[in-house]
């Protein structure tokens, strides 16, 4: 894998260059708070707004699977529908996410076992539950694994070798990074999934995000028509989807938001929580005039962690 070293450390985040982005209340009283960085830029790629200091270098994780479906489809992936949106998905690994994958697989000639995600248990409770034991297509990243195959096979490319950094796909996942972040690749290493991962700015991750959602209008239209494929019912990106913006979440507490006019917001907080992240998104789109006030109290309401004493509910976490 590639480094840059001395860039690298230039651009590795300063704790003080995350601040104060939400707090959890209980009777009155700041329990919890989150620090992150965050960026909104506009169709142009110029930053509009932001929170700490966006020109620092990330993880992105899970949130740049669109951007590896665009890789995959200029590769020759032909899917639609629910197949392509959980190409781009974190899925729960329940019967239908699992079907999915294994019907893309299928499609090809081949089953779980070319996969070379690890194995895993489903994360939807009841999925779990009524699993017998780990299995790769349980695993999150599985959809993407299924796409890199496809593509590899329609575009004439071993497929043993999909996750090695030098195969084509991989080359081409890096091309496009480069093209919608307008960024270089200063640094990479392995993703948890065993996929290349390349690190981003937050500014050029927010860019690339609203890049992709004005620009790929098949992929795009594919995640909106299927949320649940590319997470879960309930999960915060396909919640947020269900409103007509692109979402995705990534570990560590990255999660991004694209708008089909080519506005796009990204969040890494510090401590690699998830909870906080959507609600800053959504915060900057709202403060930004992107979002109306209704439709930010709404998912709000339903993406904030309440602090209950009880049955009674004493505060909640807010974005700041």
């Amino acid at each position: 894998m590639t480094s840059n070293s001395a860039t690298v450390a230039a651009l590795t985040p300063h704790p003080l260059d995350f601040v104060e982005v939400a707090v959890l209340e209980r009777a009155g009283l700041v329990e919890s708070r989150h620090r992150g960085i965050a960026a909104l830029v506009g169709p142009d790629g110029k930053v509009i707004d932001h929170l700490g200091v966006a020109k620092r270098l990330i993880y992105p994780r899970s949130s740049v699977k669109p951007l590896q479906v665009v890789a995959m489809r200029r590769a020759g992936l032909d899917l639609v529908g629910e197949e392509l949106a959980i190409c781009a998905g974190s899925h729960h690994g329940t019967g239908r996410h699992i079907g999915l994958v294994d019907g893309i697989l299928a499609g090809i000639g081949l089953d779980e076992s070319a996969l070379q995600c690890p194995p895993a248990w489903p994360a939807n409770p009841s999925a779990r539950a009524e699993a017998s034991g780990e299995s790769k297509a349980a695993f999150n990243c599985s959809g993407k694994h299924a796409g890199f195959i496809a593509a590899s096979k329609a575009a004439g490319w071993d497929v043993g070798t999909y996750l090695d950094a030098n195969h084509p796909l991989q080359k081409l996942v890096e091309e496009v990074l480069v093209e919608f972040s307008g960024e270089p690749i200063l640094h990479s290493t392995v993703d948890g999934c065993g996929a290349p991962l390349h690190t981003i700015t937050v500014e050029g991750l927010a860019r690339a995000m609203g890049k992709f959602a004005a620009t790929e209008p098949e992929i795009v239209n594919a995640m909106l028509a299927n949320p649940w494929a590319v997470g879960d019912a309930k999960s915060p990106d396909a919640i947020i989807m269900q409103h007509g913006m692109v979402a995705k979440l990534g570990a560590e507490g990255v999660f991004v938001i694209g708008l089909k006019s080519g506005h796009g917001v990204a969040v890494k907080i510090a401590d690699g929580s998830l909870r906080a992240a959507p609600l800053v998104a959504l915060r900057l789109l709202n403060r930004n005039g992107l979002l109306d006030d209704a439709t930010y109290a709404s998912l709000h309401a339903e993406l904030t962690v309440k602090s209950m004493g009880g049955d009674q509910s004493l505060g909640e976490l807010r974005a700041l």
